[in-house]
Protein backbone atom coordinates (compact mmCIF):
# COMPACT_ATOMS: atom_id res chain seq x y z
CA UNK A 1 0.00 0.00 0.00
CA UNK A 2 1.48 3.36 -1.02
CA UNK A 3 -0.52 5.59 1.33
CA UNK A 4 1.21 8.15 3.50
CA UNK A 5 -0.53 9.29 6.66
CA UNK A 6 0.14 12.56 8.46
CA UNK A 7 -1.04 13.77 11.82
CA UNK A 8 -0.44 16.81 13.93
CA UNK A 9 1.95 16.78 16.88
CA UNK A 10 0.87 19.20 19.59
CA UNK A 11 3.10 20.74 22.21
CA UNK A 12 3.08 23.67 24.56
CA UNK A 13 5.45 25.04 27.19
CA UNK A 14 5.10 23.47 30.65
CA UNK A 15 2.30 24.93 32.76
CA UNK A 16 3.24 26.55 36.06
CA UNK A 17 0.09 25.38 37.81
CA UNK A 18 -2.31 22.49 37.28
CA UNK A 19 -4.61 22.68 40.28
CA UNK A 20 -7.23 24.65 42.13
CA UNK A 21 -8.48 23.76 45.59
CA UNK A 22 -10.86 21.18 44.12
CA UNK A 23 -9.67 20.26 40.62
CA UNK A 24 -6.37 19.16 39.11
CA UNK A 25 -5.07 18.03 35.76
CA UNK A 26 -2.97 15.05 34.77
CA UNK A 27 -1.54 13.51 31.64
CA UNK A 28 -1.88 15.36 28.34
CA UNK A 29 -4.25 17.91 29.87
CA UNK A 30 -1.41 19.04 32.14
CA UNK A 31 1.64 18.35 29.98
CA UNK A 32 1.18 17.34 26.33
CA UNK A 33 4.43 15.85 25.04
CA UNK A 34 5.93 15.29 21.68
CA UNK A 35 6.67 11.59 21.12
CA UNK A 36 10.46 11.91 21.00
CA UNK A 37 11.13 10.37 24.41
CA UNK A 38 8.19 7.92 24.32
CA UNK A 39 7.08 9.17 27.73
CA UNK A 40 3.61 10.69 27.27
CA UNK A 41 1.57 7.74 28.55
CA UNK A 42 4.18 6.90 31.17
CA UNK A 43 4.03 10.41 32.63
CA UNK A 44 0.23 10.19 32.77
CA UNK A 45 0.50 6.90 34.70
CA UNK A 46 3.03 8.45 37.09
CA UNK A 47 0.65 11.40 37.56
CA UNK A 48 -2.24 9.07 38.38
CA UNK A 49 -0.21 7.01 40.84
CA UNK A 50 1.12 10.06 42.68
CA UNK A 51 -2.30 11.72 42.70
CA UNK A 52 -3.86 8.56 44.17
CA UNK A 53 -1.14 8.38 46.81
CA UNK A 54 -1.58 12.05 47.69
CA UNK A 55 -5.36 11.70 48.06
CA UNK A 56 -5.40 8.32 49.82
CA UNK A 57 -7.12 8.64 53.18
CA UNK A 58 -7.22 12.43 52.86
CA UNK A 59 -10.04 14.04 54.81
CA UNK A 60 -12.10 16.48 52.74
CA UNK A 61 -10.46 19.46 54.40
CA UNK A 62 -7.01 18.28 53.33
CA UNK A 63 -7.79 17.96 49.61
CA UNK A 64 -6.57 21.45 48.61
CA UNK A 65 -3.25 20.88 50.41
CA UNK A 66 -2.88 17.40 48.89
CA UNK A 67 -3.59 18.69 45.36
CA UNK A 68 -0.99 21.41 45.84
CA UNK A 69 1.49 18.77 47.02
CA UNK A 70 0.75 16.55 44.00
CA UNK A 71 1.37 19.51 41.72
CA UNK A 72 4.62 20.39 43.49
CA UNK A 73 5.81 16.80 43.03
CA UNK A 74 4.87 16.38 39.41
CA UNK A 75 5.41 19.74 37.68
CA UNK A 76 9.24 19.70 37.83
CA UNK A 77 9.53 16.10 36.59
CA UNK A 78 7.01 16.41 33.79
CA UNK A 79 8.43 19.78 32.69
CA UNK A 80 11.89 18.21 32.42
CA UNK A 81 10.59 15.28 30.36
CA UNK A 82 8.40 17.56 28.24
CA UNK A 83 11.34 19.87 27.44
CA UNK A 84 13.62 16.89 26.79
CA UNK A 85 11.14 15.47 24.33
CA UNK A 86 10.89 18.82 22.57
CA UNK A 87 14.71 18.98 22.40
CA UNK A 88 14.88 15.52 20.90
CA UNK A 89 12.63 16.52 18.01
CA UNK A 90 15.47 18.16 16.11
CA UNK A 91 18.17 15.85 17.40
CA UNK A 92 16.42 12.69 16.24
CA UNK A 93 15.60 14.09 12.81
CA UNK A 94 18.97 15.37 11.68
CA UNK A 95 19.70 15.02 7.98
CA UNK A 96 22.52 12.67 7.03
CA UNK A 97 25.85 14.38 7.54
CA UNK A 98 28.41 15.38 10.17
CA UNK A 99 25.92 16.44 12.86
CA UNK A 100 24.01 13.18 12.44
CA UNK A 101 27.22 11.14 12.68
CA UNK A 102 28.27 13.00 15.88
CA UNK A 103 24.83 12.34 17.36
CA UNK A 104 25.03 8.64 16.47
CA UNK A 105 28.49 8.37 18.06
CA UNK A 106 27.25 10.03 21.27
CA UNK A 107 24.19 7.80 21.39
CA UNK A 108 26.38 4.71 21.00
CA UNK A 109 28.27 5.74 24.15
CA UNK A 110 25.35 7.05 26.24
CA UNK A 111 22.48 4.75 25.31
CA UNK A 112 22.76 2.52 28.40
CA UNK A 113 19.87 2.50 30.87
CA UNK A 114 22.22 3.72 33.62
CA UNK A 115 22.62 6.96 31.66
CA UNK A 116 18.86 7.41 31.82
CA UNK A 117 18.33 6.50 35.46
CA UNK A 118 16.51 9.75 36.25
CA UNK A 119 13.92 8.82 33.64
CA UNK A 120 13.56 5.07 34.13
CA UNK A 121 14.32 4.55 37.84
CA UNK A 122 11.73 7.04 39.11
CA UNK A 123 9.35 5.53 41.64
CA UNK A 124 5.88 6.97 42.05
CA UNK A 125 3.70 6.82 45.12
CA UNK A 126 6.58 6.84 47.63
CA UNK A 127 6.67 9.49 50.31
CA UNK A 128 4.20 11.65 48.46
CA UNK A 129 1.92 12.50 51.36
CA UNK A 130 3.07 15.63 53.17
CA UNK A 131 3.98 15.23 56.83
Amino acid sequence: MATTHQWALHDRPPLRTWSTDRITLLGDAAHPMLPFMAQGANQAIEDAMDLAACLADAPAGAVPERLAHYEALRVPRTAEVQCGSRGNAGLLHLPDGPAQRRRDAQMAVHAALRDRAALYAHETGRSVVPA
